[in-house]
């Protein structure tokens, strides 16, 4: 029974082919009740040999006791007419192959992503399964940057019988460990840390560390040259990096990193690469004085501006410019004719010489004692015109002499 787009299976509608290879077909399928969209694949138990019906058995297993963020996750499996199908999660994103191919990724962001794939990695190495094919190829990149190991059909159990048979090599050439190629020993976590340190070599220089067209005989005779220090390629890369890769691509695993966690302790303790925009202590410090600069310059340029709004001092004018007139109530009211005792009422000869000795007064520093408000009240019209003048301090200061 083979599989088409349009095509309803079960509860599964397909809707696109995701790729084909020698493992079968991937399909993108829908389910039909909860709209989840998941990934389907396929291989035709007819066409495949019995190693290959093993191999992906033992992947539906693998797969299905794996829950981790950074591998994806198994639904469903299921034996149907001849044919093998795993259920998947669906991962929205490009491969990592198809990031390098792009060009460069930034160290920083490639250093990310070995960081993620080490740590799915760690989470297998614990449930006692080993990838056995980590490249590029499988590894997906969502578009907010996590990462997802797939295709865990070359997977191996610990403990499980070797699959290989006949020199069978199961891997990719360029990213294998060389006792997978040799089949010197049973792959074990060892085996998928080198394959890390070949994809971190091409995350730092950009190439492969034995090329694209890695030759087969050098690695069963035990002449492959090892590849060059990262640094030789980019030389402002930290020194540090070419002790990481040497020890990841060590042709014995005994001197290779031995767990994930231990490769990700080292990458952990590497400096930061250059080229990546990073607040160092002595740029913050710099920023910080070049900020302070900056508002000193600033205050400096306002300050006439805002130096036009101080207060400003009263200008020092003599007191003697100065008069307040007393109130109205001070001065008396002028009687009618009728009625008044002309001797009761003090002429202006008598006013001008009442003047005149208070301003004698004034310039001797003698200051009268003024009486309480009550007896004021009961004093004559002149003496209340010469309480006013003492209680004004800022009268005007003219010359009122009239000659006799």
């Amino acid at each position: 029974m083979g599989f088409h787009v349009g095509q309803t299976f079960g509860d599964y509608s397909i809707t696109a082919l995701l790729g084909a290879g020698g493992m079968g077909h991937v399909y993108k399928v829908e389910h039909r009740l909860t709209r989840r969209t998941e990934a389907m694949k396929v291989l035709a138990a007819e066409l495949a040999t019995e190693t290959q019906i093993k191999r992906f058995e033992r992947e539906m297993q693998v797969l299905a006791r794996l829950s981790h963020p950074n591998i994806a996750v198994l639904h469903n499996a299921l034996h149907s007419e001849n044919q093998l199908i795993l259920l998947m999660e669906f991962v929205e994103g490009r491969t990592l192959e198809s990031i390098l191919s792009a060009g460069r990724l930034p160290i920083r962001t490639g250093v990310e992503y070995i960081r993620q794939i080490l740590i799915a990695l760690q989470y297998a190495h614990q449930q006692g399964v080993v990838h056995r094919d980590v490249t590029p190829s499988n590894v997906i990149i969502t578009a907010v940057g996590e990462v997802k190991l797939t295709d865990f059909g070359l997977s191996k159990s610990f403990g499980d019988p070797l699959l290989t048979r006949g020199g069978e090599i199961l891997g990719t050439l360029p990213y294998m460990a060389p006792e997978q190629v040799k089949r010197t020993t049973e792959p074990d976590g060892r085996s998928d840390l080198f394959s890390v340190g070949t994809i971190l070599y091409e995350v730092l220089t950009g190439r492969k560390p034995f090329g694209a067209d890695r030759r087969l005989a050098p690695v069963l005779t035990d002449t492959e040259s090892q590849p060059q220090p990262p640094t030789q390629l980019e030389p402002g890369l930290s020194r540090r990096w070419d002790e990481i890769v040497q020890r990841a691509l060590a042709r014995d695993p005994a001197r290779r990193y031995q767990s994930a966690a231990e490769f990700l302790q080292a990458i952990a303790q590497t400096e930061p690469a250059p080229g990546v925009e990073q607040a160092r202590p002595y740029m913050r410090i710099l920023r910080g004085g070049i900020a302070i600069s900056a508002g000193l310059a600033l205050a400096l340029v306002a300050w006439p501006a805002v130096d036009r709004f101080r207060p400003v001092a009263p200008p020092a004018v003599s007191l003697q410019v100065l008069h307040v007139a007393p109130p109205e109530f001070a001065f008396p009211v002028e009687p009618s004719s009728a009625g008044v005792d002309p001797a009761t009422t003090p002429s202006v000869t008598e006013s001008t010489h009442e003047q005149r000795a208070d301003r004698a007064a004034d310039h001797a520093g003698t200051v009268a004692a003024i009486e309480p408000e009550a007896s004021v009240s009961e004093t004559s019209p002149h003496m209340k015109r010469k309480f006013w003048s003492k209680l004004n301090p800022f009268r005007k200061k003219k010359s009122l002499d009239l000659k006799e």
